[in-house]
């Protein structure tokens, strides 16, 4: 496999950490992973080192889009990604660093998703008379939590913000698969 990189990430062996990678990988945020390595993605390089700073020294790499790589690092467009993959494998299909989904449409769309029989749909929370909801969607292996936000204007109209749990971070293939899933569902519902 392969793992999509933007801006400044942070590259490491999964069998490279002296500690626990279940403790680690529950904690950072743009987290994803395949079977040999994990990718931590940030929006400043500065960022990216403070972290790196942290990791067993040579466990882990700063990959930009054309910055040097370690030698058990390979980079390259995969499915019209921009990727890593470790350098003993080949690339395969690309784990996107897909963390949620933002749009907003007409408020009937949420119905699509309560009426796939692969979903199911549990309110986290009780109705708080605004019409917004807080829900965890499982499909397949995958969940995430989804916020159905009714924007007050008298259009019917609502914002759906579906978002991975950090909890569940070394899962993300299944919650990335599903986050893609609600995406084309409420698009095609007519979300944007």
């Amino acid at each position: 496999m392969a793992l999509g990189i933007e801006f400044a990430n942070v590259v490491g062996r999964v069998s490279g950490l002296e500690r626990d990678i279940d403790e680690f990988a529950a904690v950072q945020h743009n987290y994803i992973e395949d079977s040999h390595l994990f990718r931590v993605g940030f929006m400043s390089t500065g960022e990216a080192l403070g972290l790196l700073d942290t990791l067993p020294e040579g466990s882990a790499a700063l990959v930009t889009s054309d910055g040097p790589l370690p030698d058990w690092l390979r980079r390259g467009e995969v499915d019209g990604s921009y990727a890593v993959w470790h350098a003993a494998h080949e690339p395969g299909p690309v784990v996107p660093p897909l963390q949620g989904v933002l749009l907003q449409g007409p408020s009937r769309a949420r119905e699509v998703v309560f009426r796939d029989a692969a979903a199911t749909v549990r309110r986290l929370d009780a109705p708080d008379g605004t019409g917004h909801e807080r829900l965890e969607v499982v499909r397949y292996w995958g969940l995430v939590d989804l916020e159905v936000l009714v924007v007050p204007n008298g259009t019917r109209t609502s914002v759906f913000r579906a978002a991975r749990r950090r909890d569940r971070n070394r899962r993300c293939r299944p919650d990335i698969a599903l986050l893609q899933w609600l995406e084309r569902t409420l698009r095609a519902a007519g979300a944007r």
